[in-house]
């Protein structure tokens, strides 16, 4: 993957209990070319795409004179725009969604605007310095404070491609272990989730498939995996309850969840995490299956969603449309054929 910055600074903002927060600007921007920035944009862009608990949305109108969605615009579609001063009114809107919520706090405010994977992405990430230790020139092991990547709790991004194209879910936010708490930086980032649970369900149900897929299972292998999902959030639709899409991993992939994990932040479209799963995006998980002494049914239940197949219940008869060149050619031979043989005189 090729990482480009274009612009990047880190501002503070420090909070003592429920007071007031304190901004404590950075004289200027970063240099966009030194190595160890390129090091730390590069851990939270995989630190970000890494982590399953993601919500997707876009900008919410309602929320557009109060959030950071004008300034962003000018960022975006500007090419002489002063990011420096830009970030510094984002700076202002953080503070004053952290001063509205109780248990909010502040650290080092990590502000890029950057290019990978073909596409120009904007990112605000909260990071906070933890203890670490190091050996000196004297080879004395001495305290070393450090950015902990690994434990960004708040973070957002923009896809500014995505944005300008005008599509529905262009940005991305960590929803965190407590909503009420992310729910100011949702609210700085000015970003509406777009409830689409039915999406979000058919977006499951494909990523499932292709991780199947991807992980050449056998038929029987890959059926058991998909009933278990199908199980696993038929249960949170039946209860209305949220689905983790972690929790969802370690149940149904115990033995490497880290793998379903990844196929989940990987999926296009993206899958939101704690969407309430819909029953009707489920019906392409499992095969239907049915047998006489004479035949043997088997299908996709996503062939009769797509209406490959029609079931008529009232005449109590199943149609198979849309058969492949390969299957009527065969069937033609077969019975066509044969029959016409039968009814030769001749034979």
């Amino acid at each position: 993957m090729t990482l480009k910055i274009n612009n990047a600074v880190i501002h503070k903002l420090t909070r003592e209990d429920s007071e007031p927060s304190v901004i404590h600007p950075a004289p200027a921007s970063l240099d966009a070319n030194d190595a160890s920035l390129f090091t730390l944009v590069n851990d939270v862009h995989k630190v970000y795409g890494d982590r399953a608990g993601k919500s997707y949305g876009k900008f919410d109108p309602a929320l557009t004179p109060v959030s950071s969605e004008p300034h962003l615009l000018k960022l975006k579609d500007e090419a002489d725009a002063d990011f420096l001063a830009i970030t510094l009114d984002l700076m202002k809107i953080l503070k004053s969604k952290v001063d509205s919520q109780n248990f909010a706090t502040g650290g080092h405010v990590l502000i890029f605007d950057y290019n990978a994977n073909d596409k120009r992405w904007f990112v605000v990430a909260i990071v906070n310095s933890a203890a670490g230790t190091m050996v000196d020139e004297n080879f004395q092991v001495v305290d070393a404070p450090y950015l902990d990547t690994n434990g960004l709790r708040f973070a957002g991004r923009v896809n500014f491609t995505d944005w300008q194209a005008g599509t529905e879910r262009y940005i991305s936010f960590l929803r965190g272990k407590s909503s009420d708490v992310s729910l100011y930086f949702q609210n700085f980032i000015g970003c509406t989730t777009v409830a689409q649970d039915l999406n979000d369900t058919k977006n499951l149900v494909a990523a499932v498939k292709q991780f199947a897929s991807d992980q050449q299972l056998a038929d029987e292998a890959k059926e058991a995996l998909l009933a278990e999902v199908d199980r696993f959030a038929r249960e949170k639709a039946e209860d209305k309850q949220p689905l983790s899409l972690d929790e969802l991993a370690n149940k149904v992939w115990s033995n490497e969840p880290e793998a379903l994990k990844n196929a989940f932040n990987e999926s296009d479209p993206p899958i939101s995490d704690g969407f309430i799963p819909r029953k009707r995006g489920l019906e392409g998980l499992v095969r239907f299956k049915a047998k006489t002494k004479k035949w043997k049914l088997e299908f996709e239940r996503e062939a009769v969603q797509d209406g490959t197949i029609l079931f008529n219940p009232e005449e109590g008869t199943v149609t198979i449309q849309n058969l492949p060149d390969e299957i009527l050619a065969s069937l033609r031979e077969e019975f066509v054929q044969n029959a016409a043989t039968d009814d030769d005189p001749a034979h």
